[in-house]
């Protein structure tokens, strides 16, 4: 279930200086008609359709109204009354994305970190075409996946059913990688050579194994601080594009700095699959490198080799010029070898 067309109406849509709006039913305010506030009017339909009172619902809810030291507002919150208290409760968030966006961990650990502050077990976030829902278990201090949307009386009584999601496919045998190319059809260009995709299996595999931890530990440049585990994320690129996938999150220092750096594996094309390494900031998330296999990498022998054609991408400005990168590489790492024409990277046993 989920809050679509199959299972919802919405509002009726008036015009207020020639734009389209919902009259919100909770808000009792006209709201402009935007991919987003459609997924949060069928939002606020299912629950009214499926009985939950309109006084326990908050709608855009600033979490200062909570207590809470933040200018952030949630989407919508459901309430439960507590006699013994005479107070209202947060019980479930829900966090509403426009159709288009992607159910990644960066949009459940946002409404997550909503349900913390308020204190409410129960997190759903949909954009309208798929719904996540969680429960928080208190035993082990997480939130764990549910198999529905839960309705009010369901909240009330506290009744969820966790999803099963199985156990994880067994890392694909060395010998057998070769079988392997046909399951990672998204992060596998289809021209990509044969015995490159090879290579590519055994490093996706290798990323999302998580019953085997990065080493903490000094590396030349960086020290990683802890493996995060491997997460289902989208990352931006400079050219406004994104990819979202599976990737293995690491917790480093560099420089002092504490960094979550993301490895990932992606088809950019038809011809091209790329080597994704991905920074976490603040308030936004981006590709660093993307590294072309086809172009950059050779097998010799048993070992892949890694190379950097010297080229680099500037945010929105275009590319680097090669004399500046070689002054910042003599500058900042002037133990390393450079050759800005092709350079070996690593290498992959």
């Amino acid at each position: 279930m989920t809050f679509d067309e199959n299972y919802t109406k919405l509002p009726k849509i008036y015009k207020r200086a020639g734009k389209e709006c919902y009259l919100d039913p909770i808000r009792n305010k006209l709201i402009y008609v935007t991919p987003e506030e459609t997924v949060r009017q069928r939002a606020i339909q299912f629950l009214l359709e499926t009985g939950t009172p309109s006084n326990m619902i908050e709608v855009e809810e600033h979490l200062s109204h909570y207590g809470i030291d933040s200018k952030r507002r949630a989407d919508i919150v459901i309430h439960a009354f507590i006699k013994d208290s005479n107070e209202l409760v947060p019980v479930m968030v829900i966090e509403c994305k426009a159709p288009n966006v992607q159910l990644d961990n960066r949009a459940c650990n946002q409404v997550f970190d909503y349900a913390d502050l308020l204190g409410a077990d129960f997190v759903v976030v949909t954009n309208g075409n798929h719904s996540l829902c969680y429960h928080y278990n208190q035993k082990d201090d997480k939130y764990e996946r549910i198999t529905d949307i839960p309705l009010y009386f369901d909240l009330l009584s506290n009744t969820y059913c966790v999803m099963d999601l199985g156990e994880m496919p067994p890392r694909i045998e060395f010998d057998k990688l070769e079988e392997g190319i046909q399951g990672y059809t998204y992060e596998l260009a289809e021209f990509t050579r044969k015995d490159l995709k090879i290579c590519m299996v055994n490093l996706i595999e290798c990323l999302l194994d998580d019953d085997y931890s990065f080493p903490k530990q000094e590396y030349k440049l960086f020290k990683v601080i802890d493996d995060l585990g491997v997460r289902y994320i989208t990352y931006g690129n400079a050219s406004g594009g994104g990819y979202t996938g599976l990737y293995r999150a690491l917790l480093i220092d560099y420089k002092n700095s504490t960094e979550i750096v993301s490895i990932g594996v992606s088809a950019y094309s038809d011809e091209r699959t790329i080597i994704i390494v991905a920074i976490d900031n603040e308030k936004t998330s981006h590709h660093s490198l993307q590294l072309g296999i086809d172009d950059n990498c050779n097998i010799m022998g048993d070992e892949l080799h890694f190379y950097h054609n010297g080229k680099i991408g500037i945010g929105n400005i275009g590319s680097g010029k090669l004399d500046e990168l070689r002054e910042f590489v003599k500058k900042e790492y002037p133990e390393t070898a450079v050759s800005l024409r092709r350079h070996r990277a690593d290498r992959l046993h």
